[in-house]
């Protein structure tokens, strides 16, 4: 940290070989909040590992050096990560929380209902860049998202108040925007955390989340996995991924129509009429259908509401301005709802 009052007499000042060597970025971020160091000794004739390294910063504007002029007559430097330097530290950084938080997806526990869900992995990093949480999705119960298991082991007793202010949360997929009560969305909590940065891997699918939009909202700064790593998200969350955004085949039903009408357009031949036919379900969990004289399936509803629904919309599509007009009508117990 910087210093700024003196130190009591006898005590040493910060020295650069306190400063950590596993790796370049490490060393850099050792200065990510100032340090203010003892010049004397290992700025100018020191030959550790450190001073090498910390010539090389100073050389390629990773860190900056001033005198500390709040004690100008002790020997004292404020050394200070630049901008540059935190760029370069960050995309080393996001790398490791991003491959940390896809390696937490792989412990995604399933839920045995039926249907494809994600695996979604998240590790939450304060702003001296220490990891403080990591979660899963279904870690802290059947259904929960990792968002809200990484949360919820900060504070087990009440989610609600854990502050996330600095902090960086890496998720392998974008948040959520809508849960049913209680349960809150991952966008909410991530907001009322004051979370500063969420760095995400895919974008869901699912028509309900627009959490990307929330977060930007919110004035959340945003990231991405890097592109390289993507590959290996997509394949285990492929049959999850392939179950959004799909129109499912749905083949004609057997049954007799419970409905059907007939359309012409004025100032045309009887052979130009078409018709269409509202046909029940054939079997246990198959659908109405509404149906072209082919036999193409054009809508379907699981209801007789569902698909008295889809008629009037496609009613009104086809008797629009400049559209046919209804010729014959046949609706058992006024299945269709017209007139």
């Amino acid at each position: 940290m910087l210093i700024r009052t003196p130190q009591p007499p006898g005590k040493i000042y910060t020295q650069l070989t306190q400063a950590p060597v596993d790796s370049y970025a490490d060393f850099l971020n050792w200065f990510r909040q100032g340090q203010t160091v003892d010049e004397n000794t290992h700025l100018t004739n020191s030959q550790t590992i450190q001073n090498a390294m910390f010539r090389t910063a100073v050389a390629s504007g990773h860190l900056g050096k001033a005198k500390n002029m709040t004690m100008p007559n002790e020997s004292l430097a404020d050394i200070i990560l630049t901008k540059q330097g935190k760029d370069f530290i960050q995309n080393v950084f996001d790398r490791t929380f991003c491959q940390m938080a896809i390696a937490e997806a792989r412990r995604s526990i399933r839920e045995h209902d039926g249907k494809p869900h994600p695996s979604v992995g998240v590790v939450i990093v304060n702003q001296d860049g220490n990891v403080i949480s990591t979660g899963f999705r279904g870690q802290s119960g059947k259904g929960d998202h990792g968002e809200f298991g990484a949360i919820k082991a900060l504070s087990p007793e009440d989610p609600d108040k854990v502050d996330l202010t600095g902090c960086t949360v890496y998720t392998t997929l974008e948040p959520c925007s809508k849960r049913k009560a209680p349960k809150k969305p991952c966008t909410e909590r991530l907001v009322n955390g004051k979370a500063a940065r969420v760095v995400y891997g895919m974008a869901d699918k699912h028509e309900s989340v627009y959490g990307h939009s929330t977060l930007v909202e919110a004035r959340i700064e945003i990231g991405f996995f890097p592109n390289d790593l993507m590959p290996e998200l997509l394949e285990f969350n492929q049959e999850w991924s392939d179950s959004l955004r799909t129109t499912p085949i749905i083949p004609s039903n057997s049954t007799s129509p419970a409905a059907y009408v007939i359309y012409y357009k004025p100032g045309t031949s009887m052979a130009d009429n078409v018709s269409f036919f509202v046909r029940p379900p054939d079997g246990a969990g198959r659908p109405y259908t509404i149906e072209d004289a082919a036999r193409n399936v054009l809508a379907s509803g699981k209801t007789v509401e569902d698909i008295s629904v889809e008629w009037k919309t496609f009613d009104a599509r086809k008797v629009g301005p400049g559209g046919y007009k209804r010729q014959n009508v046949y609706s058992s117990h006024n299945l269709l709802g017209l007139p």
